[in-house]
């Protein structure tokens, strides 16, 4: 609760007295809870949250009895509840139009929901939580709003490469078909076009989300349950980019098994749900918690089952780089970003000719890798850190490997990395009671001006330690994103270096 005023909620005993209560509050409390709805009475702000493991039912009031009133949530269809007042109209009914609008907002779609493929006239303005009178508001949409069923079929085909054109087209009885069409209407070719129905799942769902995405004039909630169980990765992952771009002001909620969604979109609430001793646990990240989930995945090796589905992938030089370099990309190059893999190299030495295996056969065995049963999608290239190497001797190697290895222009990924501010919001984020002056002292002591030979790492281990006082050590898999991260949201322009480079040889490299 919040506010300057203290609600409550009553709880009486079954017999009426105070006798058994303490049992009685036990057994409330030791139900689980299968629903759970917080309501804010405006316009003063003030709020409370009913539980119960069927119905919500419960009684607000403000010390006064006069002004009790309550509210019942009761379970309808899928996704779908009923509410009713309880006790006097004024505040009861304001609550249950509140519960009501809320409720309106909320559209849930999974694999065992099909939108409709046939339907009658409505008079109705908004799509149905079920979707199933989809075929009229897709008809009324390409009658007056042609721009809007033009933009909503090119994104359907973003997603579907084979379906050009979605129409609803009046078919015998007032009913209104909705149809897939390999084609746009200039090829005139209607004998082609197939009754959604006959189709996956996936795509009547999709054209649904997409018709809400773009006609609602107030922010929705957008529930997928198991995207990836009715979407091909590919299909998944041009979806939520879509939504990321084009959805700002609805809040999508999502649940999968994949990690797709996590690599796909810029979350900013993560929950998992694991199972411990018989019952579920859930165990909340928000975005600034995400590097660590990621580094926990890659510790599983849930990384590798991520190329299923990707366009390309890029070899890298280690775990950290291959933590990173997914958001690199998301910042230096959107257009490849969302289907590349980023996977680390195994011994990187080998790829010098003097320890026995010259640079173009090991090159040849990520290609071969890459080709095999389609598990691996083709490689733009193996990016490896410079380190001592001599500039001819990165011309000579690169050239034996036809481009497909390629170095960082400095020495290693670290060395982009060292700006003041972006390590003390790091030293911060580990508790260090730091002020940036002490960051700028540390940093002074050392020679930054030729950028391309800076040791990066064994920078920021003697700043970590020097201003923490040795308390903190500088971690690569944990500290490089967070760096990273902050400079990406902050000081972007200190990471045009790093960006050039990487537009300047991979979008060459993968187109």
């Amino acid at each position: 609760m919040y506010g300057s005023e203290q609600f409550g909620l009553p709880i009486t005993s079954p017999s009426g007295g105070t006798h058994g209560i303490d049992s009685h509050l036990d057994r409330i409390f030791l139900q689980d809870p299968e629903l759970q709805v917080n309501l804010t009475l405006e316009p003063r702000g003030r709020s409370a949250a009913f539980s119960s493991s069927t119905v919500i039912q419960g009684s607000m009031y403000e010390w006064d009895s006069s002004l009790t009133s309550g509210f019942r949530v009761s379970p309808g269809g899928i996704g779908q509840y009923t509410t009713s007042a309880i006790g006097p109209q004024s505040l009861g009914q304001g609550l249950k139009n509140l519960v009501d609008r809320c409720a309106a907002r909320v559209y849930r779609f999974g694999a065992q929901r099909r939108p409709g493929s046939e339907c009658g006239m409505v008079n109705d303005l908004v799509l149905d939580r079920e979707a199933a009178r989809l075929p009229y508001f897709i008809n009324r949409l390409q009658t007056s709003d042609a721009h809007g069923h033009r933009k909503l079929c090119e994104w359907v085909q973003r997603i579907f490469p084979d379906v050009s054109w979605v129409q609803s087209t009046p078919i015998p009885n007032n009913v209104f078909a909705l149809y897939c069409l390999p084609h746009g209407p200039e090829a005139r070719r209607q004998d082609l076009a197939t009754p959604i129905g006959r189709m996956g799942t996936g795509i009547g769902n999709v054209v649904a989300i997409l018709y809400v995405l773009l006609t609602a004039r107030e922010p929705q909630v957008i529930a997928i349950d198991e995207p990836n169980a009715f979407l091909h990765p590919r299909a998944l992952r041009e979806l939520l980019a879509i939504l990321e771009s084009e959805g700002k002001s609805h809040q999508f909620i999502l649940t999968a098994h994949s990690a797709d969604v996590l690599t796909a979109v810029d979350t900013s609430t993560i929950s998992f749900l694991d199972l411990e001793n018989s019952a579920t646990v859930v165990k909340q990240a928000t975005r600034e918690k995400l590097h660590t989930i990621r580094g926990e995945l890659a510790r599983l090796g849930i990384s590798v089952t991520d190329l299923h589905g990707k366009d390309r992938v890029l070899w890298v030089e280690g775990q950290t780089e291959e933590l990173v370099f997914p958001e690199v990309l998301r910042y230096a190059c959107p257009e490849i970003a969302a289907g590349t893999a980023v996977l680390r190299v195994e011994r990187t030495g080998t790829f010098e000719k003097k320890n026995g295996m010259p640079p173009d056969e090991i090159v040849s065995i990520y290609e071969r890798l890459s080709t095999s049963a389609g598990l691996v999608p083709p490689m733009i290239c193996v990016l490896l850190d410079a380190e001592k190497r001599k500039r001819e001797d990165k011309v000579r190697i690169e050239l034996q490997s036809k481009n497909r290895l390629r170095f960082l222009d400095r020495r290693m990924l670290e060395s982009y990395l060292i700006e003041p501010h972006a390590i003390h919001a790091a030293l911060k984020e580990l508790g260090c009671e730091c002020e940036l002056a002490q960051v700028e002292a540390a940093l002074s002591g050392f020679d930054l001006s030729r950028e391309a030979e800076i040791d990066g790492a064994k920078v920021l281990e003697q700043l970590f330690s020097a201003v923490s006082n040795a308390t903190q050590e500088f971690r690569k898999t944990r500290d490089v994103p967070t760096l990273v991260s902050w400079l990406i949201a902050n000081n972007p322009l200190h990471l045009d270096p790093l960006r050039d480079f990487l537009r300047r040889i991979l979008l060459v490299t993968s187109s």
